[in-house]
This record gives structure tokens, sequence and C-alpha cells, in this order.
């Protein structure tokens, strides 16, 4: 039984970060095949002046055995880089991979990893960030949600989210005074099944308030319903 092929993204930017180049290559020749325009740098160099990465469609991170020291590499990842961020590594535990996500990752693969999953992976997270050939605002007090810029800001000061999160804040936003529940919310995230156990949707709520918190006009807008989901609770 034949497969139809996937289609390429020629254009499409991703720069993979590592500590092993010889190790990494045959994953950067499986994206340049499939047309990504790929720089590989060392992970090292986030830490230091000379080089961070601003400007690309997606960030790989391909880390070994992780230890929590280095989850401070990702604020300061975060602090100069907002678009797709995914980390591959050798092994991690549940609360491990909390506390990544809590940190800006958008997507975490084990590895060894299947180049044909990683592609299909890599390919959900860019249909997701694409919104922008249909540009879309809406407004609530003060706050401006714009889904083609990708961009949220409360009286013109923008609200640092990462692309998870603004995926997450977009959908409940534009379906506001709704209950949606873990299903709903984790298949318009991360466009899958919801798997009945995992909380990254209210881990991502949970970033989501913090960041909207130092404004009181906007910390009460998404409540939790008990037993039911999330509700944000703004009208247009």
């Amino acid at each position: 039984m034949s497969h139809p092929l996937p289609h390429k993204e020629p254009g499409r930017s991703i720069i993979v970060l590592t500590d092993n180049e010889q190790g990494a290559r045959p994953l950067v020749d499986a994206l340049v095949r499939e047309d990504f325009t790929v720089r590989l740098r060392e992970r090292r160099l986030v830490s230091s002046d000379g080089y961070t990465p601003k400007e690309a469609d997606l960030l790989i991170v391909d880390s070994g055995r992780f230890s929590l020291e280095e989850l401070s590499t990702f604020p300061r990842i975060r602090s100069v880089y907002t678009g797709l961020l995914m980390l591959l590594i050798d092994d991690i535990d549940e609360m491990l991979q909390v506390l990544l996500y809590e940190q800006g990752v958008d997507d975490l693969l084990v590895k060894p990893v299947n180049h044909l999953l990683m592609l299909a992976r890599i390919r959900a997270l860019l249909r997701r960030n694409d919104q922008r050939t249909a540009p879309a605002n809406l407004l609530f007090n003060g706050l401006e949600i714009n889904s083609g810029l990708r961009r949220a800001a409360y009286l013109g000061e923008e609200l640092p989210f990462t692309s998870r999160e603004f995926d997450l804040l977009w959908h409940l936003a534009k379906n506001a005074c709704t209950t949606l529940d873990r299903d709903q919310l984790y298949k318009a995230v991360f466009g899958i099944e919801y798997n009945g156990y995992d909380r990254s949707i209210d881990m991502y709520i949970a970033r989501i308030r913090s960041k909207m918190a130092p404004y009181p006009n906007l910390a009460p807008m998404i409540k939790t319903v008990r037993g039911s989901g999330y509700l944000f609770a703004a009208e247009h």
C-alpha cells in the first residue's frame, strides 16, 4: 500500500543547537531534504554574548541527558526568541517535562528520534503557527489579540507569550464566554486527541495567567470551571 508523500517546506528556517554536530548531521540532512533552510550551531553559544537565536521559524535544541541546571538555558533563549521551540532529549521524567513546558518549550521528543515522526511533528507545529494568511483581531477591554501578527498587548504593552501560549489564549478568546474542556483545548493547541492524563493545558493556563496577573483588569479573565474546563470571561 502506497502512502502520499508529505509536502515540503520551502523557505522555512530552522536553527539546530547541539553539542554533537556529527551526531546531529543525519537530522540536519533529513530537514534539508524537505527544503528547510537549516543552520547548525553549538548549544553552548546560547549563553555567550556572541550568538542569540533571534530569527527562525523553529529552534531545535538537541540535548543529551538533561539536568535541572540546564533549565536556566530556556529563559535566556526565550528572552530573545519568541518562535517555536522543540527539545530533543535522551530521557525525561514527568516532573522535568512539566518544568520544561513551563520554561517555554513547545514540543519534546525522546531520542532516538524517528525522522519521519519528527518531520510530522514539525509540520504540525508550523501549521498551528500559520494564521498569517487570515489575520484576525480581538479586543477585550484594552487587551488586543492579533492572530495575524501573533501578538497580544494590553493598552499597547506587548505581553510576552510563547507560540504555544498564544495558541491557547487565542482559542479561548475566540470562544469567549464559552466553557471549553481539556479535550477541546488539547486538540486545538496540540492538533491531537487528549490522552486523558497529560496536564500540559493546565501548565500553559498557569503561565498565561502569571503573565496577565500584573494587570488587574486581565487577571480574572481566564476562569476555571470546576469539573468542566476553562472559560475566557470577557465580552468583545
